[in-house]
């Protein structure tokens, strides 16, 4: 059954967590953390039966979530959701950027990203899609958005992530990162790497660029695609991918990766096929866990994990 969420408050029944480390403490609206075996993320808030969801994003103080709403038959992206958590109520609606954004090829646009100082967010809007950012405004909203012009590519840019740096990073078949200069991104650089000759799609990066999690689809199947991980390596370049396992990878298509703010767990998106498809999900996963496991079946010459 589908339910329409848009500009209504529901009361916040799913207890909100805080997990205290050496980062600043995130609050999830899940209380249901997972370990190895991926679950769906806050069922009947952020995953709703009868819509199609996918590209989280979250503010790193935990009040404000987004996510990208396609439609089954052609996967299109229709537009992005905001989930605004405060006084222990959730309100669900469409920021008025994204209402009143002015296309000019195709009405297309979603995966936004919330960057990690909580002052900017980053979205693709039009088709062939273009990077747009957004700054947050006094009032916490967000202001007029600007196309990063400089970026584009004739393939079109996707999924902007920005790191703890402040480099933006994206994918349109090969991961390129900018760095930023006067407040904006005006130069973007082939990441180097064995992993990235081929295929690199949906890349997300830790906040000290010690590791990227990415999606790559399978060159025979186009209906399938999993998530690797690519470590630094300690004389600073990068490994070869790594294929994320049996845990995450199934016969369905697993892409749009994202570390959560404190970097304890990976979200990520499935679906069973890109057209016509039945269903798009939202999934958590314990990150420090699968990346432990992951390091264990391979013998790289790695940095240290992540604490």
């Amino acid at each position: 059954m589908s339910i329409s969420l848009e500009m209504r408050r529901i009361p916040l029944l799913i207890m909100v967590i805080s997990l205290f480390q050496c980062k600043k403490p995130f609050n999830y609206i899940d209380s249901d953390r997972p370990k190895l075996t991926p679950k769906k993320y806050a069922q009947g808030i952020i995953n709703v039966e009868g819509r199609f969801q996918q590209n989280l994003t979250m503010s790193p103080d935990g009040k404000e979530y987004m996510i990208t709403i396609t439609d089954s038959k052609i996967w299109q992206y229709e537009k992005i959701l905001r989930i605004k958590i405060y006084d222990n109520q959730i309100e669900v609606d469409t920021p008025e950027i994204i209402k009143n954004f002015k296309f000019q090829n195709e009405l297309f646009i979603g995966e936004p990203v919330i960057s990690s100082n909580n002052k900017e967010l980053f979205f693709i809007a039009d088709y062939p899609p273009d990077i747009w950012m957004s700054r947050r405004l006094k009032n916490s909203d967000w202001g007029n958005p600007i196309k990063l012009n400089n970026l584009s590519t004739k393939e079109g840019n996707w999924y902007p992530v920005v790191s703890g740096f402040s480099n933006l990073y994206f994918t349109n078949g090969t991961l390129f990162k900018c760095k930023r200069k006067n407040e904006s991104y005006n130069h973007k650089t082939k990441v180097e790497g064995h992993f990235n000759k081929y295929d690199v799609r949906d890349a997300t990066i830790s906040s000290n660029e010690d590791y990227i999690i990415y999606t790559k689809r399978d060159s025979i199947d186009i209906e399938q695609s999993d998530l690797f991980v690519c470590f630094k390596l300690k004389d600073g370049t990068w490994g070869k991918g790594i294929n994320l396992g049996k845990e995450i990878n199934t016969k369905h298509i697993e892409f749009a990766p994202v570390i959560s703010p404190d970097e304890k767990f990976l979200f990520f998106s499935r679906r069973d096929k890109w057209m016509d498809a039945k269903f798009s999900y939202i999934y958590w996963v314990n990150l420090d866990l699968i990346l432990e496991k992951t390091k264990k079946l391979n013998t790289h010459n790695f940095i240290s994990a992540p604490e």
